[in-house]
């Protein structure tokens, strides 16, 4: 059995590079913020659909773990994220805005 340290040497040489991260864009698209929850909100639900929408995986299990801890969590999408529709979804997940 081959340590981490060998299987990752292995993947470099076998040109398995880790997934590259990008910068966070730097354009403004829509905010909207998510102020609380209802009983039964689907937290998995909820970042998934934030991850659809263009966060990171930390960003959006930051913000789904802020509006569960009772904070008011102002999320940036990318621009031309439709910011209705996200609202629409995120109501229906039991996200208060």
């Amino acid at each position: 059995m081959s340590t981490l340290s060998e299987f990752m040497e292995e993947r470099v040489r076998a040109g398995g590079e880790r997934e590259q991260h990008h910068a966070p864009s730097t354009s403004r698209g829509p905010v909207v913020v998510l102020k609380g929850w209802h009983k039964g909100m689907d937290k998995v639900a909820v970042t998934k659909l934030l991850r659809s929408y263009g966060l990171s995986l930390t960003e959006a299990q930051n913000a789904t773990e802020g509006v569960l801890k009772g904070e008011s969590v102002k999320v940036q999408f990318r621009e031309g994220v439709d910011s209705e529709a996200v609202q629409h979804e995120l109501s229906g997940l039991g996200v208060v805005l």
